[in-house]
């Protein structure tokens, strides 16, 4: 199972055009790519959740600290102190904003033919 999962992680990272996946290897434990800084995100984040939920979200330096004050200010995760930028860093460079590109992720519209047909109104007094 836990093999299935770390193929769906690494195929996730190699379709969201993460190249950071080729230069570094992932972590057949967490899924994180083993780049500089990701023992100290390992450590700390799998300490309350497991690594997916950051493999699975994407965002800037901004969207990387707001959720962890986040998880600072309500979660009980405890104050990072000095491991602020380096967990900052590591977050926005490999789990970075990233763009999708929408002609492979998105299917094309159905044709007006395979559309459902409008839904009637309902008749007075029938509810």
């Amino acid at each position: 199972m836990r093999a299935h999962v770390n193929k769906l992680i690494m195929c996730g990272l190699l379709f969201t055009g993460a190249s950071f996946a080729a230069e570094y290897p992932v972590d057949p434990q967490s899924g994180l790519i083993m780049a500089p800084g990701w023992e100290l995100v390992n450590y700390q984040c799998n300490a309350c959740h497991t690594s997916m939920i950051v493999t699975q979200n994407r965002g800037d330096k901004a969207f990387w600290k707001e959720t962890l004050q986040w998880m600072v200010d309500t979660q009980g995760l405890w104050d990072l102190s000095d491991t602020w930028e380096p967990t900052l860093s590591y977050l926005c460079t490999y789990y970075g904003q990233a763009e999708m590109d929408m002609t492979l992720f998105r299917r094309l519209p159905l044709d007006a033919s395979q559309l459902r047909p409008p839904a009637k109104p309902a008749a007075k007094g029938s509810q």
